[in-house]
């Protein structure tokens, strides 16, 4: 058995109880050990008492902003590298873009099928790194990449990424001057196989870009075909 059928620990933050058994039972079956959280202070409970492999986010909690406490798990160097998917009822654009922002992994809106959710569970673990596996550095102008710790350096400054927008930016790289398209982003850099929409690929682009500062020039846009990394003078 690899890594990516280790049973992992699920943390799943969810106020509708139905909801979460729902949740806790379905993923349960499939071998992995599920904490549940009804709310903002049980779910920093939960997180201060061991690192979960995984969170399963809802966005409306009886006494905290789902978002806010995205946010605060991403800024804890604890909890930073942990995977979140989004699940939640409030599934406009503007929605989907502020979570991928705030470092969400993933969105999944309410009502959804549970077989996909589970197979964007299986992909977000899945793409947890091999401590084994030899990762090789990775460097494009003023960009370094170091896919043993997943560390990025640009221009001599550390610069913090969530996983997906790591993976993304290491695939432009390894792929510097090729055309990209969304759906190959989304399959390969990303590992979904269809679990995430295109059109998120575009939000962390625009994160990915910022957070480059001078050199998100270099990751341009080709419209109505994708994105490529090219030096740009």
């Amino acid at each position: 058995m690899d890594h990516t059928d280790t049973p992992s620990t699920i943390l799943v933050i969810e106020d509708e109880a139905d909801m979460a058994r729902v949740l806790e039972v379905n993923l349960s079956t499939l071998g992995h050990r599920v904490l549940l959280a009804g709310d903002g202070a049980a779910a920093a409970a939960r997180l201060q008492a061991g690192r979960p492999d995984l969170v399963l986010l809802d966005l409306r909690l009886p006494d905290a902003s789902g978002l806010d406490l995205l946010r605060d798990l991403k800024a804890d160097l604890a909890t930073a590298a942990v995977p979140v998917i989004v699940v939640s009822a409030l599934g406009d654009e503007q929605t989907v873009v502020q979570a991928l922002d705030l470092g969400a992994d993933d969105f999944v809106a309410k009502p959804f099928r549970t077989r996909e959710l589970l197979a964007r569970v299986a992909t977000a673990l899945r793409r947890r790194p091999t401590p084994t596996e030899p990762e090789p550095a990775l460097c494009f102008g003023p960009i370094a990449m170091d896919r043993a710790s997943r560390g990025v350096v640009v221009a001599g400054e550390a610069i913090e990424f969530t996983r997906s927008e790591f993976d993304l930016l290491a695939y432009f790289v390894a792929n510097s001057g090729r055309v990209l398209t969304r759906k190959l982003l989304c399959d390969q850099a990303l590992g979904s196989g269809g679990a995430v929409l295109e059109r998120t690929i575009d939000a962390h682009i625009r994160t990915i870009r910022r957070k480059l500062g001078e050199a998100g020039r270099n990751l341009v846009t080709v419209w109505g075909v994708g994105y490529r990394l090219v030096e740009v003078s």
